[in-house]
């Protein structure tokens, strides 16, 4: 479909304690430098970097750097790496996040920091040409600047993305005292942010609750506020969020108007594994919940074009009327 980057969820062998779901959290690990047994080993991880090198696209591995499971080997070894409460229990900060134990940055730079960054090389020595960053935004920019500035020794070329956080999230956590940066800070280290700056609007427009005046005047905005060559990472759902099949449900054709509308936009664009067979059901994290491609990829000869374009958007006149 011309994709450039191939993005995996995270890889790594999932806790047992607290798990949520038969699988389990794939956000709640264990073991930062090993391979889930359930995807296969390091040799096969090898392979697949090899093939998706051979065929010409990067890959991207998820990083989650706030927090791990409750059996990680670090709740034993190193408890003051952890956030713990008046009872000297570690905890998580968000309630319904059962499964996980968050990590305490401040008062560890010289320990847990180095760690968490020779992770960052060791998965880059194995092939791994970027990284998404997940809750990147609640971790202390101070690390994000050694880490990158380490990184960038080992592979200058990596490909920074972070996970960035809504407005309401952002002042959630501000009205708790808690750590929390803004899109235009992270983009002293990252490469690219999330768009869910706008993605609150972007629903809105979407479904009509919002003039797309009113959205289009925030996406200039960003133009302002950021830095002159920033990246966007632009989508329409994700992991996390409704399939855009699902949103539109009432309108198919609404659907593929916001699509191009979003894969036109300044930044880069995402592609759910999913989408392209119109999949209207959100994927679950917790079990096995295959993506069904029985009827076939519908949408992906959209994708592909509207792909090529991006890439190339001045077409000659011929070309272009061969196209109609």
């Amino acid at each position: 479909m011309g994709i450039d980057i191939i993005w995996l969820l995270p890889i790594h062998p999932i806790g047992i304690t607290n798990r949520k779901g038969s699988l389990g959290s794939p956000y709640s690990i264990k073991d930062f430098r090993a391979i889930n047994p359930e995807y296969g080993t390091m040799n096969d991880f090898h392979r697949l970097v090899s093939e998706i090198h051979r065929l010409g696209m990067k890959l991207m591995i998820d990083i989650v750097y706030r927090h791990t499971s409750h059996d990680c080997s670090w709740v034993k070894e190193h408890p003051e790496w952890y956030i713990r409460d008046e009872k000297d229990n570690a905890i998580c900060l968000i309630p319904q996040w059962t499964d996980i134990l968050d990590l305490k940055f401040e008062g560890n730079e010289t320990t847990l920091w180095p760690e968490l960054i020779d992770i960052l090389k060791f998965w880059c020595e194995h092939g791994v040409d970027g990284f998404r960053m997940d809750v990147a935004s609640c971790v202390p920019m101070e690390f994000w600047r050694q880490a990158r500035r380490s990184v960038t020794e080992a592979n200058p070329r990596c490909i920074w993305l972070a996970e960035s956080s809504w407005f309401s999230a952002m002042k959630s956590y501000r009205d708790q005292n808690g750590l929390v940066h803004t899109d235009a800070e992270l983009y002293e280290t990252f490469d690219v942010c999330y768009d869910y700056d706008l993605y609150v609007a972007w629903r809105a427009a979407v479904q009509e609750a919002i003039p797309i005046k009113s959205y289009l005047e925030l996406v200039r905005l960003q133009t302002f506020i950021y830095p002159k060559d920033f990246i966007k990472m632009r989508f329409v759902e994700n992991h996390d969020q409704d399939r855009i099949a699902h949103i539109c449900r009432d309108n198919p054709w609404k659907a593929l108007a916001w699509t191009a509308f979003s894969a036109f936009n300044k930044g880069c664009f995402l592609v759910n594994a999913g989408q392209e067979t119109e999949q209207i059901k959100l994927s679950s994290l917790f079990e096995k919940d295959w993506v069904d491609c029985r009827e076939g990829r519908s949408l992906e000869e959209f994708t592909r074009k509207l792909i090529q374009i991006k890439k190339h958007p001045v077409i000659d006149a011929k070309g272009a009327r061969s196209e109609k």
